[in-house]
């Protein structure tokens, strides 16, 4: 296959994904990456940055949930007989890149709003995935790999209502100080 010059090179497309199974496997290797960059880089990464307490806790108890997500993901890989792989969680990264590019935007006040709004966003894609596994191992009479979906889904369900309660709060602190534009 030759390169065509000033093209990107021809990308080298996946197996085709032709059952139920397979598409589950595909949602769990995308879960598995999701959760092992947000342990690895994500997570950790907000913990340094955050500068409120509150959260900073919240997203410190996450991460440690979190841990726990990727052994459940593992652990779903070999209830269903096959090795835990990543994928490209696409989703993720465009979240990533819209935290990072509003965080450098706003005055260090209103930085705790965008990482506790970026949070949220990750966890609402977290939640659609974990939903969606855990329809196609229901679907393919695979309980075993939906029971460790769900408590990860549970958790993730209850980090959000945290998120949102100190959303809530740091958009009520937001208003009260004064920025430089009020």
């Amino acid at each position: 296959m030759s390169a065509i010059p000033g093209k990107a090179p021809a990308v080298k497309l996946p197996p085709q994904v032709e059952s139920a199974r397979d598409l589950l496997l595909e949602e769990l290797a995308k879960l598995l990456t999701v959760e092992e960059t947000l342990v690895k880089l994500v997570l950790p990464q907000l913990v340094q940055e955050i500068q409120d307490d509150e959260l900073k806790q919240a997203v410190q108890q996450h991460l440690e949930e979190t841990r726990g997500h990727v052994g459940r993901v593992k652990d779903v890989f070999g209830a269903l007989g096959a090795t835990p792989r990543g994928a490209p969680a696409l989703g993720l990264d465009g979240l990533r890149g819209e935290r990072d590019s509003n965080v450098d935007k706003v005055v260090p006040a209103l930085r705790g709003g965008v990482n506790c709004s970026a949070a949220m966003g990750a966890e609402h894609y977290e939640i659609n995935a974990y939903e969606a596994a855990i329809r196609l191992a229901e679907a393919i009479g695979e309980p075993d790999a939906a029971g460790p979906l769900r408590e990860n889904l549970r958790e993730e369900v209850a980090a959000l209502e945290k998120l949102a309660q100190h959303a809530d709060r740091l958009a009520r602190l937001a208003v009260e100080q004064r920025t430089p534009d009020s």
